[in-house]
């Protein structure tokens, strides 16, 4: 599961030496010390939950921008059409192609999110994808 965490028991090589064998155990949500931490984080990165938007989320604050988009990705395909979530998912995958220097993938990311964006009722009319610009440096944070 997602945001699981596990104590490491043991960690040896089998026999013929090929593969290692990892023992671990998952502990309850109050048997380890990152609890705190991970509320936290999680208050940040969005929703207080752990869903595949906000380990997206966790990735791209990583620097883990392929992984990222393939999170954000995974979750744009989870959701129907009119999903109000769709809008917000593009533009996290606009920002994360501006931090790879993808720039011809980051407009296309911003214009799917502006096409479906004011029709969501989610959809944020302050947010940067709203109001174009003249340079794409200001679409980038």
């Amino acid at each position: 599961m997602l945001g699981s965490i596990f104590h490491l028991k043991s960690v040896r090589r089998s026999s013929n030496g090929q593969v290692w064998i990892v023992r671990m155990t998952l502990c309850s949500d109050d048997q380890h010390d990152l609890k705190q931490v991970l509320i936290y984080m999680k208050q940040q990165l969005g929703s207080g939950e752990t869903d595949l938007e906000t380990f997206g989320k966790l990735l791209w604050e990583m620097g883990k921008f392929d992984l990222a988009e393939k999170y954000f990705i995974r979750c744009l395909e989870q959701h129907p059409l009119n999903n109000p979530l769709l809008a917000r998912l593009y533009e996290d995958l606009a920002k994360v192609a501006a931090q790879k220097g993808d720039y011809d993938k980051c407009m296309e990311w911003r214009q799917k999110a502006i096409t479906i964006g004011p029709n969501q009722p989610t959809f944020n009319s302050n947010s940067k994808i709203a109001k174009p610009s003249s340079s794409i440096g200001k679409f980038i944070e």
